[in-house]
């Protein structure tokens, strides 16, 4: 019997003792069954499990307020029962007495502690019951998240610390549960990443960012709330999206600046705006960013930071704070850095310490060589940049004299040691990266300040960075930073950037800048390197030859483009790079990648450079670069066959080009009206212009017109736009092409084929038909306008548009007409060629009965005699009447004797071989005619 049996029967005599109960019959007591259970030794009690709807009805229950011990019983059991973290499914009770409870912590102090454990048992990972429960859950746990925000409405900093400190540890990759996986009762908890994303789908980020202003007082709690602000906006678009539209910007930056011994809020604050600024849109920044208070606030930060430089800590985080500076002044250019002084002193430490001040904010300022210092030198570089998009602020640049401190470093490296005591210096390899960084910022900031560019000796300078960076002298460049790519152990890299500052410096068109280096003989330095650059690099040329190539160029386009004399000293040396690089293959060139780029970049050149100068117009025909830029049109797609088409036109100017091209044959040996042909013809097919099969025009009323043409509807225009059929000169070649044959004519070309006569008919009427059609706009815009025109001009309107119709249907005729006559000569052509053929089977046929009558007579004698004798009769009767030759001292016979032939010969003999014996015994040859 077990110890449970035994105690069971005890009881029951201690009550019948205790206890009269009334006798019942015999015959009606009730059976009663005893169920016992026998306990082994190593089974454990299971715990009753805990009925969470049930005690979320107590606990909602008005009458139940004043019940405050079964209340905390029924948390302490709770706290047992969930020891290892609640379940998914039960998430909406739990919220249920957490409010509740919330209430009470007001008014009863003594709910405050379980409170507070029930909220940190909920760091712990939520447990499933099933794999799908965290899908179906999803949203109930969305909102759990989104009530236990709004529990920082107690006003207990107990509980507002471990509700932050709750959400906080429980997306922790750490957050795991001591206990081993396998002993959940069967449950096993959600995923950390699973967690961060509800929070994320969640409005704890409003919550949070709404409550940050009730934490002015309490500087832990406003730096816990600022580190979850800084784990969702690094997570989450949409959380830095739900921030922004309750003012996060302005709120964070508001008490960044508060009294703070361990330096943890200004940290986090600046890696929250960090975040915004990656993620957000920069519309709702800008918004946010457009206000005095925000840029003094951030300046007051930057500035202590500046002068608080003693540790790396504080390095970094100035650089931190610059760099979320630069940001903002990026996306609004026009924010209030300039009112609130931001800007001034910015400009003062990126002249530093290249220039000396008095200043006190630079006087004290310590920089060395340290990589946080030399970070900070180049994000004040790059702020500078920023800086100057603002045309508001060149006065300021020009002031700050900072463009003086950039050209400080366009100098050859390395530099002579700097005689003063204590003069800081750079490292070679920092030195070297910063000199880059200084190139590119003037290459942008020195075209808006042409007169620093001559007052500074701009151009002196430049030319002699450029002599240093093409001589031969050995310099074993480090190649670091995002500038130095590709340069190691050269100059190519400064070579890089210092000709695109040249490109940046001659894009203004400035006439006094590109005559003072063009006076220092910048073409010709530029030519020879150039040519220097495609010799070595013959077989292959990389992205770093191909800019260079490319800048060069274009410098050259600019410097040449308005001056004969300028075009002359480009001269031989440059007309040989430009056909060079015109006959050059793709595959040569960045693996094909920058072909088009170096293309362009040469047919405007030559363009700026050849065309305009007879001499070079001359050179560059006699070298072949006219058949280079023919061939070119062959092989390259439209867009640049239209620029060169351009360049080609405008070289026919010269009379020699005429002869060049009408000789020239491509690939496939066509002649040039028959490839203008071609490319008419495809531009009408690209943009659907109404045509038949065979090229004839189907509506002689819009002749030219295509389907996008014909569908914009036509508006009235101010006298400055040009309208739709203004437009179409300028979109697609047609214009070019029938400049070309207004060159070289519209009859007696070469190379032509049937189709090109149809188009060419066309071509020839493409002026008078592009006049129709601006006139047909003309007064559909008058009367779209209820403008009536007086009857001379109407009737000279009328006439115009009726003999532009009437030339669309001559033209139309004209187009059937060749048709026709090609038609009739291919059947002439057909027919000519069947005749030939019926006379070779008459050829054959005849040769057929020559070879049986051969074999005939050299078969069988008396067909040979028969042969003879009519041989014989034919020449008798050839001859004619036997004259008297009495009277001559000489009569020679005609006849040639042993003749052994039966045939007439012709003016052709095929003599067959005739083995040697035969010939040996005398027998006589056959000819056959």
């Amino acid at each position: 019997m077990s110890i449970f049996t035994v105690q069971q029967q005890q009881q029951q005599l201690s009550v019948s003792k205790s206890c009269s109960l009334p006798r019942i019959p015999q015959n009606r007591l009730p059976v009663v069954h005893i169920l016992t259970s026998r306990s082994e030794p190593g089974d454990v009690k299971k715990k009753e499990p805990f009925q969470f709807e049930k005690v979320a009805r107590f606990f909602l229950d008005p009458h139940t307020a004043h019940l405050t011990d079964r209340r905390l019983r029924f948390c302490q059991k709770l706290l047992r029962y969930h020891e290892n973290g609640y379940i998914l499914k039960d998430v909406p009770y739990l919220m249920q007495l957490l409010n509740v409870l919330a209430d009470c912590c007001e008014e009863q102090p003594v709910y405050v502690n379980p409170f507070i454990e029930i909220v940190k048992n909920c760091s712990k990972p939520f447990l499933l019951d099933k794999s799908t429960d965290a899908e179906i859950y999803a949203s109930a746990l969305i909102a759990f998240y989104a009530d236990f925000g709004y529990l920082l409405r107690v006003s207990n900093k107990r509980i507002q610390r471990c509700i932050l400190e709750t959400l906080y540890k429980s997306i922790q990759p750490t957050n795991k549960s001591p206990i081993a996986d396998n002993d959940f009762d069967g449950l096993r908890p959600v995923r950390i990443d699973y967690l961060l994303k509800i929070h994320c789908y969640s409005d704890l980020c409003e919550t949070l960012v709404k409550t940050i202003s009730m934490f002015e007082n309490d500087l832990s709690l406003r730096i816990q709330a600022v580190k979850l602000l800084q784990i969702y906006s690094s997570k989450s678009v949409d959380c830095v999206a739900r921030m922004l539209t309750h003012d996060c910007i302005n709120r964070l930056v508001a008490k960044m600046n508060d009294a703070d011994p361990t330096g943890e809020l200004l940290f986090r604050t600046t890696e929250v705006l960090w975040n915004i600024f990656d993620f957000a849109d920069e519309e709702q920044i800008g918004e946010q960013l457009d206000s005095r208070v925000t840029i003094s606030l951030l300046q007051e930060a930057f500035i202590g930071q500046v002068t608080q430089n003693h540790s790396q800590y504080h390095c970094q985080l100035r650089n931190d704070l610059l760099i979320v500076c630069s940001r903002i002044i990026a996306i609004k250019p026009d924010a209030p850095v300039i009112e609130t002084g931001f800007a001034k002193q910015l400009l003062l430490l990126a002249s530093y310490p290249e220039l000396r001040s008095n200043n006190p904010l630079v006087k004290n300022l310590k920089i060395t060589t340290s990589e946080e210092d030399f970070e900070f030198k180049k994000l004040l570089i790059n702020t500078v940049v920023l800086l100057g998009r603002n045309p508001v602020i060149n006065d300021l640049i020009t002031n700050s004299r900072v463009l003086l401190a950039l050209l400080s470093y366009v100098e050859p490296l390395p530099r002579k040691k700097n005689q003063l005591v204590n003069a800081f210096e750079w490292s070679l390899s920092q030195l070297e990266e910063l000199q880059l960084h200084a190139l590119v910022a003037l290459s942008i900031l020195l075209p808006r300040s042409l007169h620093e560019y001559f007052e500074y000796h701009t151009s002196t300078r430049l030319l002699l960075f450029y002599e240093w960076t093409l001589n031969g002298d050995v310099y074993q460049s480090q190649g670091n930073g995002f500038f130095g790519k590709g340069g190691r152990n050269s100059k190519r890299s400064q070579l890089k950037y210092v000709m695109r500052l040249f490109r940046s410096i001659v894009s203004t068109k400035d006439e006094g800048v590109i005559v003072d280096l063009c006076d220092q003989g910048l073409i010709p330095l530029i030519a020879g390197h150039l040519k220097r650059l495609l010799r070595e690099a013959s077989n292959h040329i990389d992205y770093i030859d191909l800019d260079l190539l490319c800048d060069g160029l274009f410098v050259l386009s600019c410097l040449g483009e308005l001056d004969v004399h300028r075009k002359e000293i480009f001269g031989s040396e440059g007309i040989e790079i430009l056909i060079k690089v015109l006959q050059s293959e793709s595959s040569h060139i960045c693996g094909g990648l920058g072909y088009y780029r170096l293309l362009v970049a040469a047919i405007d050149c030559v363009w700026c450079c050849v065309i305009g100068s007879v001499i070079n117009e001359d050179e560059f025909i006699q070298k072949q670069g006219l058949f280079a830029l023919l061939d070119l049109i062959e092989a390259n797609p439209k867009s640049l066959q239209n620029i060169i088409l351009g360049c080609l036109l405008d070289l026919t100017e010269n009379t020699k080009c005429l002869h060049f091209i009408m000789t020239w044959q491509g690939q496939k040996q066509q002649q040039f009206p028959h490839v203008l042909c071609e490319l008419w013809r495809d531009e009408e097919r690209e943009i659907h212009v109404g045509r038949t099969g065979k090229g004839v025009i189907e509506d002689h009323a819009k002749p030219l017109m295509g389907i996008l043409q014909q569908s914009a509807p036509v508006i009235p225009l101010k006298s400055v736009e040009p309208s739709r059929s203004v437009l179409d000169l300028i979109d697609n070649m047609r214009s070019k092409i029938y400049g070309f044959f207004c060159k070289i004519g519209f009859s007696d070309l070469p190379g032509l084929h049937e189709e090109d006569f149809v188009t060419l008919c066309i071509i020839e009427n493409f002026l008078d038909f592009k006049l129709g059609e601006v006139w047909q706009e003309i007064m559909t815009e008058l009367d779209m306008e209820g403008t009536q025109v007086i009857a001379t001009d109407g009737e000279a309107t009328d006439t115009i548009l009726r003999a532009t119709e009437e030339r669309g249907l001559a033209v139309t005729m004209t187009q059937n007409y060749i048709l026709e006559q090609y038609h009739k000569q291919d059947l002439q052509y057909e027919k000519s060629f069947y005749h030939e053929i019926i006379r070779n089977h008459q050829f054959q046929e005849k040769r057929l009965e020559q070879w049986k009558a051969y074999l005939a007579r050299t078969s069988k004698y008396p067909l040979l005699m028969v042969a003879k004798d009519a041989q014989n009769e034919s020449i008798r009767q050839s001859r004619p009447d036997e004259k008297s030759y009495t009277g001559y001292h000489t009569v020679h016979n005609l006849e040639i004797p042993n003749l052994s032939i039966t045939a007439f010969t012709g003016r052709v003999l095929h003599i067959e071989s005739t083995p040697v014996e035969l010939l040996i015994k005398g027998r006589p040859m056959e000819f056959n005619s």
